[in-house]
């Protein structure tokens, strides 16, 4: 392989943004234009009894405004929410813009927009409504981590070898291969709701955050991590060529332990993320690099997607 000249070769230097994404309750990669799905029902939302004729949902496209809206369930059974019982409440509110329907497949809720790239569902509605495995489809997007790492696992390499009556050896070497990843970060700020998507916890209508329980499920989730690139030489901090945006596929997490004594505490999470098959019997990557340019970086508007 040839050297790379000066003009081409890229430094990566410490972390920007750091983006996790609630996948769908059936494993797939939530989008605006293929759909974010809910559970398939029924659906107990005795939990909202004392507003059950005005649930709260919100929903995002894109970097467009959060669009706030209730939803009215008074009229069906509280603790048996059919799937089609939720689309029609949904339906029936002022949000533009999104169609929900009953997914013909899996029989789960399923909300789409005539455009954009991401659409984002939450609040109690859409957590009682299964999505992002209950605790909402909303991104989380963290500029205070510290350190974030990511390691491939992976199969060792093989040898077979059988020995003849001579004493020669005939071997054969399996090759081994990348069975997924696994990764930890450290966060230096609080954040409860990155929290409960490491844990599959609860956060109260008080704000307040729980460790899950035995019966708790955990959600699925995307890492998106951007780094800043520079290029060879001499660089002033600002003068960034693009970034680097590393994807972890079909993550799930683990909660960190907490030290608690006189300095600043710091939040470790770890996760793990497995190769696996698409719905399509496709088998897909845990984990991606790619280069971003400045103007591709700006374009995701990171911030206020």
């Amino acid at each position: 392989m040839a050297l790379k000249s000066k003009g081409l070769a890229k430094y990566v230097r410490g972390i920007s943004r750091v983006r996790f994404i609630p996948h769908n309750g059936n494993g797939t990669y939530p989008g605006a234009l293929t759909g974010v799905f809910g559970g398939a029902g029924p659906f107990d939302f005795t939990a909202a009894h004392s507003v059950i004729s005005a649930v709260p949902i919100k929903v995002k496209l894109d970097n467009a405004a959060e669009i706030s809206d209730t939803i009215d369930l008074s009229t069906y059974t509280e603790t048996a929410v059919t799937a089609a019982n939720l689309v029609a409440a949904i339906t029936a509110t002022s949000i533009s813009g999104i169609t929900a329907s009953v997914d013909s497949t899996t029989g789960r809720v399923k909300l789409v927009a005539a455009t954009g790239a991401y659409l984002q569902v939450y609040g109690q509605a859409a957590e009682l409504g299964g999505f992002g495995r209950g605790i909402g489809a909303q991104f989380i997007k963290c500029d205070t981590l510290e350190t974030c790492e990511v390691t491939p696992e992976i199969k060792a390499d093989e040898k077979d070898t059988v020995t003849d009556a001579l004493g020669y050896d005939t071997t054969c070497l399996i090759e081994g291969y990348v069975t997924g990843a696994t990764g930890s970060f450290s966060d230096t700020a609080e954040d409860y709701y990155l929290m409960r998507l490491m844990s599959g916890g609860t956060i109260d209508t008080n704000g307040a955050f729980s460790y899950p329980n035995r019966l708790s499920v955990k959600p699925y989730f995307g890492v998106e991590i951007f780094n800043p690139v520079f290029a060879k030489g001499e660089s002033k901090s600002g003068e960034m060529t693009g970034y680097e945006k590393v994807t972890v596929y079909n993550a799930v997490g683990t909660l960190g332990t907490d030290a608690f004594a006189q300095t600043w505490r710091k939040k470790p999470h770890t996760f793990a993320a497995a190769t696996y098959k698409d719905a399509a019997g496709t088998e897909q990557t845990a984990v991606k690099y790619e280069y971003l340019t400045l103007a591709a970086y700006a374009a995701l508007d990171i911030d206020n997607v």
